[in-house]
This record gives structure tokens, C-alpha cells and sequence, in this order.
């Protein structure tokens, strides 16, 4: 059986601490695993309402640029893969010359690596991440 690649997270600020029993967590994670386009639920407790949602490693999407780019390189006869829409997102082909799961991916890929080798601060990173998704 592999792996799923995120956690269950839940957080809120509750009256008082708030334990669920392992069954209800693994309740509340196959509900993310049956419902994948399910970003987050609520939950009303009698101390105050809890998020819960998926919580993935920081560098998931570059492991999936990292994906994308292998199936190309394994596979040369795939010219693109394409990423459907979401509310929050335009599709986008990946393709060879842009193995990115999103539009942006080029753009976030350089400020990564930017960050990793020194070149600008973590506080510049946010700055042009911002920058990036606010259109400015």
C-alpha cells in the first residue's frame, strides 16, 4: 500500500484542548482520500470550531515538478500534461520546455533556488512569492 504524500491537520483556537479519538481521525482522513477536491471541512465543537485539511511537506510541489519532468525524460513521445482548472487556477500544460504543474512554476522554481543558494533573504522570497500571486 503506498503512502499518501500529506497529513491530517487540525487547528483552531478552542475554549479548552480538544483530543478526538484515533478513530475519528482516520474517519476525517478518508473523507480527504474519497473527497480529493475537498480542500478543508469545519468542525463545531461545543469549545469553538477546528479546520481540518491536508497538511503537505513544503517541497510537494517541486517533487512534482520533479515528477512531471521524468515522465518527459522517460517518455518522449508525451509532448504535455495537462493540469485542469480550479477556482483558483487557469489550466496549464505542463510540457518538456515547462515541466510545471503550474503556470507559475518556472517563476517559483527560480526563487527556490534563489533562496537555497544564498542569493536573496527569506524575507525577499515572501516579497516576490506575494508579489507573484497578488498581480502586481
Amino acid at each position: 500500500m503506498q503512502r499518501r504524500p500529506w497529513q491530517l491537520l487540525m487547528t483552531g483556537n478552542p475554549k479548552e484542548p480538544i483530543a478526538f479519538s484515533v478513530e475519528t481521525r482516520d474517519s476525517l482522513t478518508s473523507m480527504f482520500e474519497l473527497f480529493p477536491h475537498l480542500s478543508s471541512l469545519t468542525l463545531k465543537t461545543r469549545h469553538g470550531d477546528l479546520s481540518a485539511t491536508r497538511d503537505f511537506p513544503g517541497d510537494y510541489t517541486s517533487r512534482v515538478d520533479e515528477m512531471i519532468a521524468a515522465v518527459f525524460r522517460n517518455d518522449p513521445e508525451i509532448t504535455g500534461i495537462v493540469f485542469p482548472a480550479t477556482s483558483t487556477r487557469p489550466e496549464h500544460t505542463a510540457t518538456p520546455d515547462d515541466p510545471h504543474w503550474s503556470a507559475d512554476g518556472r517563476i517559483l522554481s527560480e526563487i527556490s533556488e534563489a533562496l537555497r543558494a544564498g542569493k536573496i533573504t527569506g524575507d525577499e522570497a515572501v516579497r516576490r512569492m506575494k508579489e507573484l500571486h497578488s498581480g502586481e
